[in-house]
């Protein structure tokens, strides 16, 4: 059911259906643009006066796009709107859920029934489909090919960078809940500010003096549980390495989050720009990757790798599941045969998509 989170609602919702449209307006100002130019004023048009509004983010939200949401309920509480948070899946990341946790956020499965509009939030890919709430705008880092029909972007690194421009734009000065959670998201959306444009400077230096500095430290060092940390150690012993592209099989994974978070340790490399996890989890092989160049997609390269499955997640951070089907149901003596087969088709396919992008 819908929680109520200090002025705005978050929720959960079903599968992503990927839609086309046309490039609408893009922004492409510093933090404090020209009233004309930003797209602040068509946006208000689209959104203020309706009851509610739908927040729409991609499947496994980020820190990223989950702090540009806590600051667009900011933003269209000002405006009269309530709005309500939705994710076609579950928070899976360690830092996600400890960001959920430490803001009060709870995301569920229920939709908003009530809702007259969505704003997809975050992300690259094609627009979801909304179903009952039309899309009305896209606030994102990052244009994309089929995005519409009004898109708020900017030369950033981060979403929570486009909304804090939003959120000055609206001349309001932001809470210490939502100043913290917006320069969370720029620091993470970024990698502290290693692909950080001039925009996500500004946003980190606009919201610096409205934030809670102690509690975003307490981010910065979430627990590390006995799963995860097994995952890691076997990641990590497993990786292989292609110029910039790091992958690594994990094996058999008790849950997708661990999969995630080595993906992101991978990452850490020096040297890397683009790193990918697969294991095996329950009947499927799941591939997490991850992406800090602005010239490389995650999403994109998973979509070139495997043909079978639906990849979730934009060009930062993407998944993608590939059903075993029969081969799940092997014997244990079959087990080292079928493990050896999805680790070399796996790499196969990566490092291949990674060559050919």
């Amino acid at each position: 059911m819908p929680i109520d989170i200090g002025g705005w609602l978050v929720a959960g919702a079903g599968a992503v259906v990927l839609l086309g449209g046309v490039v609408g307006y893009v922004v492409r100002e510093r933090l404090v643009a020209d009233a004309d130019s930003d797209g602040f004023d068509e946006l208000r048009a689209a959104v203020g006066g309706r009851d509610c509004v739908t927040l729409r983010l991609p499947d496994a939200p980020t820190v990223d796009a989950l702090a540009a949401a806590v600051g667009l309920g900011a933003v269209l509480h000002v405006w009269g709107t309530a709005t309500r948070v939705v994710a076609p899946g579950d928070v899976t990341t360690e830092d996600a859920r400890a960001f959920c946790t430490l803001f009060d956020v709870t995301v569920t499965d229920a939709p908003p029934a009530e809702a007259s509009g969505t704003l997809a939030v975050g992300g690259t890919g094609s627009l979801p489909d909304a179903h009952a709430a039309p899309i009305l705008a896209a606030v994102r880092h990052r244009s994309a090919p089929n995005d519409g029909p009004l898109v708020v972007t900017g030369d950033d690194g981060a979403t929570a960078t486009t909304v804090a421009r939003l959120l000055e734009r609206a001349d309001v000065a932001p809470d210490e809940r939502t100043a913290s959670a917006l320069l969370y998201g720029v620091r993470a959306g970024t990698q502290e500010f290693r692909r950080a444009r001039a925009n996500d400077y500004d946003a980190a230096s606009y919201l610096h003096a409205y934030a809670d500095h102690g509690r975003m430290d307490a981010l910065r060092a979430p627990g590390l549980g006995d799963e995860t940390f097994d995952v890691l150690g076997e990641a990590i012993a497993n990786r292989e390495r292609h110029a910039t592209f790091a992958v690594a099989n994990a094996g058999a994974v008790p849950s997708v989050s661990a999969l995630e978070d080595a993906t992101d340790t991978l990452l850490r490399l020096d040297g890397v720009t683009s790193a990918a996890t697969f294991g095996v989890h329950e009947d499927d092989v799941v591939v997490t990757c991850r992406s800090d160049e602005v010239r490389e997609s995650a999403s994109a390269l998973l979509a070139s790798a495997f043909d079978a499955g639906s990849v979730a997640g934009d060009a930062d951070a993407a998944s993608v599941r590939v059903d075993l089907g029969l081969f799940a149901r092997v014997s244990d003596e079959k087990r080292a045969t079928l493990d050896e087969l999805v680790d070399a088709s796996a790499r196969r396919a990566l490092f291949t998509a990674f060559d050919a992008a």
